[in-house]
């Protein structure tokens, strides 16, 4: 039970954490394990992004990179919804074929130039899905 409060904690913390710098649960190095869903129009084929299967995706403080892709000087605002009614509005998508809880902690990047890196939510601990180019991607944090 105390493990579970320490995990509802400090998700909350890294909720708030994030005023000008990348929550701290975020960074690091993760490797994309596949795609967990994806908008009705996306950039990619479907093989294509089935092909970023192993990529990683790197968080710094002061940038976020993904297959090419950098999000430079992010100033991330963490938001909360209810998995259910966020992702049906938001993404005209069923929520339940994502791997997300209830109430899901959203990272929008806010990058300072042009980026597809735009969402992160937080899955748990060793584990994000980020939005990219239209798919949803999980990643495990490496360590």
């Amino acid at each position: 039970m105390k493990r579970i409060l320490l995990s509802i904690f400090l998700l909350n913390a890294a909720a708030g954490a994030c005023a000008g710098t990348v929550g701290a649960s975020l960074i690091g190095h993760w490797k994309v394990t596949g795609v967990v869903g994806a908008q009705e129009t996306t950039s990619l084929s479907s093989d294509q992004a089935d092909a970023l299967a192993g990529k990683e995706l790197v968080v710094a403080a002061d940038s976020i990179q993904f297959n090419g892709d950098a999000c430079v000087n992010p100033a991330p605002k963490a938001t909360r919804h209810s998995r259910d009614q966020f992702f049906w509005r938001e993404y005209k998508l069923d929520p339940k074929e994502l791997p997300l809880p209830g109430t899901v902690t959203e990272f929008k990047t806010n990058c300072a130039n042009l980026s597809s890196i735009n969402f992160i939510y937080v899955r748990d601990r060793r584990q994000i899905v980020f939005f990219w180019k239209g798919f949803f991607l999980n990643a495990v944090k490496q360590t």
